[in-house]
């Protein structure tokens, strides 16, 4: 009998756990939902160069002040940046940010180079599922399992709307979403993205990204998916 109630208050449990993943969403201020937009580098750490004059810590604080702007405007959406001047900030600051904003959404952009100058195209970034383990009995084991996963599933549909709407701004470049370890969202338990926008060593990537309007189409495009985003999360 004893064995039979622990077996059903585990079922229990997991029900419920089930029922709170659903949303993985940790509301800020006023019940809006938190995204933090990370533009990557800044200060002493110029990242790939771009024109003469521009490198990559500029494109990424530019299209991330855009995206800012956008969903300002927003009444159920809370904007948060890492950085929004040329400053030298570390990776588990920008962390640690995310973090104390309880955001319900990661995004950290980037610019790529080598493999090459006919390397073209973005490419998404997000940390891969972890292969179940037979070794793994306890509960509460399985239970963080659960959660992480339900996060991942929210980053990669965040990833699969982003893709959709970004190849309109550019067409046939797109590289897919990509499992990979990527320091500024490991250990974070948030949907969360890299996003590399294209590549500074190809001549059209370089062209666009470097364009104010295409910069412009970028942030409209991000902006976009983060409201699809939560309108599909039924938040």
């Amino acid at each position: 009998m004893g064995i039979c109630l622990r077996g059903k208050s585990f079922i229990f449990t997991i029900m419920i756990l089930f029922l709170f993943a659903g949303s993985t969403a940790a509301f800020g201020a006023a019940g809006k939902n938190v995204v933090v937009i990370d533009p990557a580098h800044g200060g002493t750490e110029r990242g790939v160069q771009l024109s003469r004059s521009t490198y990559e810590k500029d494109l990424t604080l530019t299209i991330g002040k855009r995206i800012a702007e956008r969903l300002g405007k927003i009444t159920n959406i809370e904007i948060r940046l890492t950085r929004s001047k040329d400053i030298n900030l570390t990776i588990e600051k920008r962390k640690e940010m995310a973090r104390k904003a309880k955001a319900d959404l990661f995004i950290s952009l980037h610019v790529n180079a080598g493999f090459g100058n006919k390397s073209i195209g973005y490419e998404i970034y997000f940390t891969g599922f972890d292969a179940p383990s037979s070794k793994k009995v306890n509960s509460s084991e399985i239970v963080k399992d659960m959660v992480r996963n339900q996060y991942l599933n929210d980053t990669v549909r965040f990833a699969q709307i982003f893709q959709r709407n970004f190849s309109k701004v550019l067409p046939r470049e797109d590289r897919g979403l990509r499992e990979a370890p990527f320091l500024v969202y490991e250990g974070l338990a948030i949907p969360s993205v890299a996003i590399e926008l294209g590549f500074a060593t190809n001549v059209k990537n370089k062209k666009k990204l470097t364009d104010k309007k295409t910069q412009q189409a970028i942030a409209d495009a991000i902006v976009k998916s983060i409201r699809e985003y939560f309108v599909t999360s039924g938040i």
